[in-house]
């Protein structure tokens, strides 16, 4: 039989996979979780049916699609079959030329003599079950030889098997269940019971004892259970009463944590005060619904009824003018500041407007540089100045000479005329002269140096070091006044929101007042021009109506009468050490809450007995009340248990002790030991009998293979040299040990072999045996990572001992290995992504 076509459905990582497969050596190539295992474990699937869902590990249930399972193509004596198994459905097999469908029958005749089990012992193996092998023994060979079926020998084994079974059905040495284990038991029995018969007066005695004993733990027992009955319905009601009983104990803690109660004058007093404040506040409506409609003139008949409807806010506001006036006032005056400021500021604007670019923020550092490296200069300059006027420059001239000859000459000598012409030279000779020493010196040149900052600030760079020290000083001037803008900008905005914020107050006269937060003068002008307004209206209305001015006075009278009694409840509420009306309400009200309480805690009272009461408190929560209960329910079944027990006991024991009584007791008992020997000598010759037919077969079977043995080692040890490269010749037996002989002379166990090459003489064997099998091994072999722990050499030689098998054999070889995509000879190379 050999695998032509792979299609896999979903298993695992796989999912609408197909693999067309062909005879011989097929290499399945793949890294490290590319599948090669999921890949082999479904095709024992398919071949022997998946696992149940109880083993969810070994079914690789798919994660990428629903599907589950897939179908070989099986090519058989010359046709081509094809396995369904998909789910849960029931497996099918169909003829692929003529789409027949086929009875599984015939795949299980393909696949016998080998179940899942011993196809996997004989066809198929990873490199973890070579590393597992440790020792081989003449014993452990003759099994696998049975096993896998080298003698065709699976009806003898099954036969072998049955017989077991019937035998161990009849005697087990520990079992209780077979028929002769029952009789042995019952054999004991009598025997027993015969010994007591013989010794039945000390018996009796005890027995007479052991009633006793019983009847009095009986009694206690009944009392117990009694007591458990008695006690579950009693819980039951505790448990239905649980809910008023949590209720009365929250309401006893409000009850517990109430404030200090207030005397019944206080809450009369307030209930008085309030009702009088509710009268007062209707009454006052009342007047001032008549104040509004007083007749008045046209120009104030609306005037004076919106104020009137709103009294009580104008009232509020208008103790607040004051500082609404004061605030405007501050607002005027930061205004004019900032505008005089914002004047200053725009006329150095326009007097230096050179110094404008100099303002931007992306200037300031040029700026900060100029600064610095002037100051340098300066610093410099001012220091060699120091040092040239420590040195003298006075020097003589003949101009100070000449002039200072000629200007003694006239005023000393009497010249006459000629002395004015004297002085007037020697004062023009001076005077050039001090012209000359005391003129400034000439126009410095500018320093180059500065050139590129100057040019980075935006100024000319021809300044020389005094000019820029002049700008800079300008500068500074107008980056005050920006500031002192700024800072004036702020404290107007930020106070003109606070007038508007007051103005706020006034949003429910909008309609009369229009005010306007960009125009804040105004608006407040109209606040107070509204107020002068109303009050000279009421006047007027007063002087020209004497109801209006009885209504109006009423109100006035109303609005203190309120007042009075607003005032009457604050103090109740300070009387009682309360901080406001408010706060008294919410006392009293409390206080209502409590009466409420106590008379629901009364009534609550009288639902529960206080030996409930009683009870209850000994469970903390409900759920140690239902613990209890269900510990009480388990009382009473274990009593009952224990109940039960006794009285069978009880009637056991009367029961013996009638029999040791009664006439004939000893005789019939040795009646019954024979008849009880009998049924066991039967028994026991039928258990001998199916021991030895088992026996019989398994020691024939082990002849036979033991026949086969020498066969199968000496073509196993064939194989074991190509594999070694002549190291090894020879596999045989040192009595039950296998071991192997070296070429060089000494021999080896497997035991003390390397891990590699007792790999190599188990693939030996199991090789050995597949080709010794002949006809009987015509199924597909699976090797997955086998070579893992062989060298190179030996892998070799591996590679080429499966490609002579695999002649007759398809071989699956499962492998990461890259070396097997060119090295292994014959082979057909399966990439798995």
């Amino acid at each position: 039989m050999e695998i032509r076509r792979i299609e896999i459905a979903g298993f695992g990582k796989f999912s609408q996979q197909v693999y067309e497969l062909s005879a011989g050596l097929q290499v399945i190539y793949g890294d490290n979780e590319s599948g090669k295992s999921t890949l082999r474990a479904f095709i024992l699937g398919m071949l022997f049916g998946f696992p149940t869902r109880r083993h969810l590990i070994d079914r690789y249930e798919p994660k990428a699609t629903s599907q589950y399972g897939g179908s070989l193509d099986l090519f058989v004596a010359g046709q081509t079959y094809r396995l369904t198994r998909l789910g849960d459905q029931p497996a099918e097999l169909i003829n692929v030329a003529t789409g027949d469908p086929q009875p599984l029958t015939l795949l299980e005749r393909w696949l016998a003599p080998y179940d899942e089990n011993r196809y996997k012992q004989l066809f198929t193996f990873n490199q973890a079950e070579l590393t597992a092998l440790k020792t081989l023994s003449a014993t452990d060979l003759n099994t696998q030889l049975q096993q896998i079926g080298t003698l065709d020998s699976s009806q003898w084994r099954s036969t072998a098997a049955d017989l077991r079974a019937s035998a161990d059905e009849l005697y087990k040495p520990r079992g209780r269940k077979p028929a002769l284990n029952q009789a042995l038991q019952q054999y004991q029995t009598l025997k027993q019971n015969l010994q007591t018969a013989r010794d039945h007066y000390a018996t009796y005695e005890h027995l007479q004892v052991t009633v006793q004993q019983l009847q009095t733990q009986q009694t206690q027992l009944q009392q117990q259970l009694s007591q458990a009955n008695d006690a579950q319905p009693k819980l039951a009601n505790l448990r239905n009463q649980w809910p008023v009983y949590q209720q009365l104990q929250q309401l006893q803690t409000q009850l517990s944590a109430a404030t200090t109660t207030l005397p019944a004058a206080v809450n009369q007093q307030y209930e008085q005060l309030t009702t009088t404040q509710t009268e007062l506040r209707h009454t006052l409506a009342s007047a001032r619904e008549q104040l509004t409609q007083q007749p008045v003139d046209a120009n104030s008949t609306s005037l004076v009824g919106f104020y009137v409807a709103h009294q009580n806010q104008f009232d509020a506001l208008e103790p607040k003018l004051p500082e609404l006036q004061q605030a405007l006032g501050q607002y005027q005056a930061l205004t004019s500041q900032t505008t005089a400021a914002q004047q200053s500021y725009q006329q150095q604007q326009t007097a230096q407007p050179e110094l404008m670019a100099a303002l931007s923020p992306a200037k300031q550092s040029a700026v900060a540089s100029l600064k610095a490296a002037v100051l340098t200069t300066a610093t410099t300059g001012s220091r060699q100045s120091r040092q040239s006027q420590s040195t003298p420059a006075f020097r003589a001239d003949w101009r100070l000479i000449a002039g200072g000859i000629g200007l003694v000459a006239g005023v000393v000598l009497p010249l006459g005329g000629l002395k004015w012409v004297l002085m007037l030279v020697g004062l023009g000779l001076l005077g050039w002269f001090g012209w000359e020493q005391l003129a400034p010196a000439g126009p410095t040149t500018a320093d180059r140096t500065l050139a590129p900052l100057l040019t980075a600030v935006g100024w000319s760079p021809d300044l020389d070091s005094a000019a820029i020290l002049t700008k800079l000083d300008q500068l500074a001037a107008l980056q005050r006044r920006q500031a002192q803008v700024t800072a004036l900008s702020q404290q107007t905005a930020a106070q003109a929101a606070t007038v508007w914020q007051a103005l706020q107050a006034y949003q429910f006269a909008s309609d009369w007042l229009l005010l306007d937060e960009q125009r804040l003068v105004v608006s407040v002008q109209k606040v107070t021009g509204f107020y002068d307004q109303v009050h000279q209206a009421m006047q007027h209305q007063s002087l020209a109506s004497t109801d209006f001015a009885y209504v109006q006075r009423q109100v006035k009278q109303l609005t203190a009468q309120l007042q009075t009694t607003a005032d009457q409840l604050q103090a109740l509420a300070t009387q009682n050490g309360l901080a406001d009306v408010e706060a008294l309400a919410d006392a009293l009200a409390t206080q209502s809450q409590r009466t409420a309480t106590q008379t629901s805690v009364d009534q609550l009272t009288t639902r529960l007995t206080p030996v409930e009461q009683t009870a209850l408190q000994a469970y903390p929560t409900l759920s140690a009340l239902q613990a209890a209960i269900q510990t009480n329910r388990a009382t009473i079944q274990t009593t009952q248990q224990q109940l039960t027990e006794q009285t069978q006991q009880l009637a056991t024991t009367q029961t013996q002790l009638q029999a040791l009584v009664a006439d004939g007791r000893y005789a019939d008992l040795r009646q019954q030991q024979a008849d009880a020997q009998t049924k066991l000598t039967v028994m026991a010759r039928q258990w001998v009998t199916r021991q030895l037919g088992a026996t019989w077969i398994e020691t024939a079977l082990q002849q036979l293979t033991s026949q086969q043995l020498p066969a199968i080692l000496t073509a196993a040890g064939t194989t074991f040299a190509q594999l070694t490269g002549s190291r090894y010749n020879e596999i045989k037996l040192n009595g039950d040990t296998l071991v192997v002989q070296a070429v060089n002379g000494p021999q080896f166990s497997v035991a003390e072999l390397s891990t590699a090459t007792k790999e190599q003489l188990y693939l030996a064997l199991r090789l050995t045996l597949i080709t010794q099998l002949g006809p009987q091994a015509q199924l597909p072999l699976m090797i997955d990572d086998g070579f893992v722990n062989f060298d190179t050499h030996r892998r070799q030689q591996a590679w080429q001992l499966l490609a002579t098998v695999a002649a007759k054999h398809q071989i699956l070889y499962f492998t990461n290995e890259s070396a097997a995509l060119t090295e292994m000879p014959a082979a057909t190379v399966h990439h798995l992504t």
